[in-house]
């Protein structure tokens, strides 16, 4: 299951914009993945808003209003179609609930793959084909 971590400086997103942008990014991860609607990937599918002191965020070694995005997913789960359209509506999201709406284009999106059995849920260290298996199944109930 994928997880997202946004790191901005205070004041990036007016406070009564901080979960729609959870609720947003996650739902937009979801979509790209193809898993929205799975209950298993939506339960499992973490995201996390850390908001830094003013001038704890730089580009360039000097404050900077940035935002950094990491989406961490299984081993060659994406695609680079998939990877190009996480990153555009990923930062369209913070572009519009930013309270600097320009801020789309200072948005970094980096992606990072955990390593097969790197997926710990409920106690248990999944390997990248149970994970598999067991979205398959959880998206199964659904069709019966």
């Amino acid at each position: 299951m994928p997880m997202i971590d946004i790191v901005a400086s205070a004041g990036t997103f007016p406070e009564s914009n901080e979960a729609t942008l959870l609720e947003r990014t996650t739902a937009c991860l979801l979509q790209w993945e193809k898993v929205a609607g799975i209950p298993l990937a939506t339960a499992n599918t973490g995201a996390f808003l850390n908001v830094l002191p003013r001038g704890r965020v730089a580009a360039g070694g000097k404050p900077d209003r940035v935002v950094r995005v990491q989406i961490l997913t299984p081993a060659k789960g994406l695609t680079q179609e998939q990877r190009a359209g996480i990153t555009a509506g990923i930062s369209d999201i913070v572009g519009e609930l930013a309270a600097e709406p320009g801020l789309r284009d200072r948005t970094w999106v980096l992606f990072h793959e955990a390593v097969d059995g790197g997926w710990g849920i409920a106690g248990r260290a999944y390997t990248n084909a149970e994970l598999g298996d067991a979205v398959r199944a959880s998206a199964a109930t659904l069709r019966r």
